[in-house]
């Protein structure tokens, strides 16, 4: 029922099968680590030092699109050392992240994007007649600001499924057998990444548990098809519609088009939405997992 090391699956992590060694999984984690750390704080500075950004001045205030705009640019760094670490440490190229086959990529990745627009639409509308979201920008003036964001949402979220669901995933199959260190380690790192007790507070970790689980689904069809499209599209669209059409007041709203009428300090609120959410993916996730009960490719 859960993801096995498949043909597909097997085609997909064999680039990975010839430097496998444990050493270099750990250089390159820790290399990507302090990228992480590092290179928005050097960003910053540059900004300082040439007073090329507002933020400077003023910090970064996620009810500003400008800090919005400095927090998707600043994934560039993760993005340009995903692919240096691939190359110099295990001597492959970008293309053996993605998949055997650019156009099976780009079909999953249409896919993945349908299924979340969808899954995201029918929500807002549901949403939409018990707590109305609320405008926060005119359309043109949204627009004006997606001809930057779109682009930097594409490097952020390739940033994270190359790392997560590409070089560790694969790596990882390269070197154990047992599925829960191939699909579910990295799937946790992923949702302890999103840990934010400074925005989130006390759900903090509903949202880590939540982020997981879509890192669990990611990992899965990334197994299944044997490439990085799906995942590509699935987190494609999760973030345009989390973060620029309808997003959580008090979180990360300065792109935005609408607000939602709850506010990310009430708590008891958000953490009913986040239970919420969490036991509708677990259960719109089983009924695939049953779907595809016999079926170890897609």
């Amino acid at each position: 029922m859960l993801p096995t090391k498949n043909p597909k699956f097997q085609e997909y992590y064999a680039p990975a099968v010839a430097t496998k060694q444990l050493w270099r999984l750990g250089v390159g984690f820790f290399i990507l680590f302090v990228v992480y750390l590092t290179f928005p704080l050097l960003l910053f500075l540059v900004g300082k030092k040439f007073n090329l950004l507002p933020i400077v001045h003023t910090g970064l205030d996620m009810s500003d699109p400008i800090s919005i705009i400095f927090m998707l640019f600043s994934f560039i760094g993760l993005f340009i050392a995903v692919i240096s670490i691939v190359g110099l440490l295990h001597q492959r190229s970008l293309k053996s992240l993605l998949g055997p086959s650019i156009r099976s990529v780009s079909k999953n990745a249409f896919y993945g994007f349908a299924m979340i627009c969808m899954l995201s639409g029918i929500s807002i509308f549901i949403y939409s007649f018990i707590d109305p979201p609320t405008r926060q920008m005119d359309v043109s003036v949204w627009l004006s600001w997606m001809v930057f964001a779109i682009p930097l949402l594409i490097i952020q979220i390739s940033s994270e499924e190359l790392i997560f669901r590409g070089y560790f995933q694969q790596q990882l199959a390269a070197r154990f057998d047992s599925r829960w260190i191939w699909y579910f380690l990295p799937s946790l790192l992923f949702g302890l990444l999103h840990y934010s007790p400074q925005m989130m507070g006390s759900n903090a970790w509903l949202v880590v548990a939540n982020t997981t689980l879509f890192g669990l689904i990611a990992a899965d069809l990334t197994v299944r098809t044997g490439n990085l499209g799906a995942a590509l599209g699935m987190h494609f669209a999760n973030n345009l519609f989390a973060m620029m059409i309808v997003t959580l007041d008090g979180a990360l709203p300065g792109l935005g088009l609408y607000l939602t009428s709850v506010h990310v300090s009430d708590v008891e609120q958000i953490r009913g939405l986040l239970i919420f959410d969490f036991c509708l993916v677990v259960g719109l996730y089983g009924a695939f997992l049953y779907w595809v009960r016999n079926k170890a490719e897609l």
